[in-house]
């Protein structure tokens, strides 16, 4: 298991380009920012990088366990992929001990913490970086998910409204995820979402066009 951990930290830290990690599927590198970010402490990237590399690993598994073949199988591997989201809740913790001003270790200690089922330490950790980083589009769009985890999905519109002035390729995940979330409560039996909201929602998603898929203002990672 050391062993293990080990080739993941060294893997993160040597390659630092971040991984694109949302609801739409699994992880994609993506480019590095044209002027790197470097008043990070060191010990902050480091943990940071080695966060990054288990939210890689957690998000991998969760994709496998959506092909597993039985539910054993599935249950085993949503069992591995909780615990790397914990690896990884670790390690962003570390990084914002080292230097609390790294909103986006907060932002990813929101997304474990989502991963997770905790919604409520998940919407304290993006409160908290977007108190450092007001328009960082990430942290709206996974905020967003976890108002919807919490079925409230006022909140989670005027998430979308904002990203869609901001951000539209952001924006067009959180409106793929409040497609899924009406979705799912429409084809199940949620007492705990009223009749009139679901039917809201219904008809407010029905007049939402496309966002705009317009280059991000605000680069989603410093390196």
């Amino acid at each position: 298991m050391l062993m293990h951990r080990a080739l993941i930290v060294s893997f993160a830290i040597a390659v630092l380009m971040p991984l694109s990690v949302d609801a739409d599927g699994p992880p994609k590198r993506t480019a590095k920012r044209a002027q790197a970010v470097d008043d990070y402490s060191q010990r902050a990237k480091d943990a940071y990088g080695e966060g990054y590399a288990f939210i890689e690993r957690a998000t991998r598994l969760d994709h496998d366990a959506s092909t597993a073949q039985t539910e054993a199988e599935r249950a085993d591997v949503l069992k591995d992929a909780a615990l790397a989201y914990e690896d990884a809740l670790d390690a962003f913790e570390r990084a914002v001990r080292s230097d609390a001003r790294m909103y986006e270790a907060y932002t990813y200690i929101g997304y474990a913490n989502r991963k997770l089922g905790r919604y409520e330490p998940a919407l304290s950790a993006y409160a908290t970086a977007l108190k450092f980083k007001p328009d960082y589009a990430r942290a709206i769009q996974y905020q967003g998910e976890a108002f919807l985890g919490l079925n409230r999905f006022e909140e989670a519109k005027r998430n979308y409204l904002r990203l869609y002035a901001l951000d539209g390729e952001q924006a067009q995940k959180l409106l793929n995820a409040m497609h899924r979330w009406l979705d799912e409560h429409a084809q199940k039996d949620a007492a705990e979402v009223n009749g009139p909201l679901l039917a809201e929602a219904k008809a407010w998603l029905a007049t939402q066009p496309k966002p705009s898929a317009h280059i991000a203002a605000n680069p989603q990672s410093p390196w």
